[in-house]
Parts: structure tokens; C-alpha cells; sequence
């Protein structure tokens, strides 16, 4: 998108989130693929997210802005594709419908990408690596955190689970309890 976030097109809670309840459960691994093409002299770019027999594919384009960026912002000329994990504080316009309104709190929540593939159009692409059976692992050590409110802390998953670095999350079991699969512990 442009500097002032045009096009834009972002998925919805139903369609993306933590749980079972989701097109798509983020706390799952998931396949997730965009595809750039010229559409009758327009560009388009379709994202789809899979995960198993599920799949949400969004379209964004034709537009202009898209075909600027096309014809004018350097896609055709070698165009970087950047891939970010940023935070700020006025992350609303990205992701108030999930987190709601206010100063962000949906935040520092783990993130891990593998399987990084950049492919042509023109060859089919390979299929997704099987998922690798679980093995146990012993849990890493922990690390010093303060201990907010006599002790109880937000932790993400499960009280066994990382611990969530948010100022916001660990100040009470109600705020946790909106941090993105929060644990009160």
C-alpha cells in the first residue's frame, strides 16, 4: 500500500484468529500465499490463507493506486517485497476491529515464520512441506520478569507458556483475558 495505507484489504476475526472458532486459527500453522498478476492490463493480488481443508482468499484490485504501483512505483523495475512484525501504539486502523479502540494492546504476541518461498507465477508452486510430527521438548528456562500485581502475570496460551510483555495485559486478569489467547496466572 501507499504511505497513507491505500488499497488496503485486511482479514476479519471470524476469518483469522485464535481458536477453533476462525476460518483460520492463528495459533495454528497455516500456509500463507500472495499472488501478483496483470489482469487485463491491471494489477491484482489475491491472498489466500490455508490451513487444511479451510481456506479464506481475499482479492485486492484493480485500482489505481495498485496500477501505479505497478506502472510507476517500480514492481516492473525490481521493487523490494518487505515483510514486517512492528508495533505501535496507534495500531488501530490495522487492527481495531480485533483489539478494539484505544491505546494498542494487542502486542508482542510470539510470531514464527518458516517455510519462506518466493516463486513465479509461471511455475506451479511446491507443495507445502508436511507439518512435523510434535516431540516433546522441555520447556525453555524462564526468564527474569517483573511480578506485577503480588505474582499473577499474563502468560500467552497457558501458565507454562511465554510470557506476555505487554504492560498492558499484565496489569489485570481482565485486560489478559483480551491479549490474544491470554492466561491469567
Amino acid at each position: 500500500c501507499n504511505k497513507w495505507g491505500d488499497p488496503e484489504d485486511k482479514s476479519h476475526p471470524f476469518q483469522f484468529s485464535q481458536g477453533k472458532a476462525h476460518d483460520i486459527d492463528s495459533s495454528k500453522p497455516y500456509v500463507f500465499a500472495q499472488k501478483f498478476e496483470v489482469v487485463n492490463a491491471n494489477l491484482v493480488i489475491t491472498t489466500t490463507m490455508t490451513q487444511g481443508p479451510k481456506e479464506v482468499v481475499m482479492t485486492m484490485g484493480p485500482s489505481d493506486q495498485l496500477n501505479a504501483m505497478w506502472k510507476d512505483g517500480s514492481l516492473e523495475r525490481g521493487m523490494a517485497f518487505v515483510t514486517g512484525y512492528w508495533y505501535a501504539a496507534d495500531m488501530n486502523w490495522l487492527d481495531g476491529e480485533e483489539c478494539g479502540s484505544g491505546a494498542e494492546h494487542c502486542d508482542n504476541n510470539p510470531t514464527y515464520i518458516s517455510n519462506w518461498r518466493i516463486t513465479t507465477n509461471g511455475l506451479p508452486a511446491p507443495a507445502p512441506a508436511p507439518y512435523p510430527n510434535p516431540s516433546p521438548t522441555p520447556a525453555p528456562a524462564p526468564y527474569p520478569v517483573p511480578t506485577p500485581n503480588g505474582g499473577s502475570k499474563c502468560y500467552y496460551g497457558s501458565c507454562d507458556g511465554n510470557y506476555m510483555t505487554s504492560v498492558w495485559c499484565d496489569k489485570s486478569e481482565s485486560n489478559c483475558k483480551h491479549c490474544g489467547g491470554g492466561v491469567w496466572c
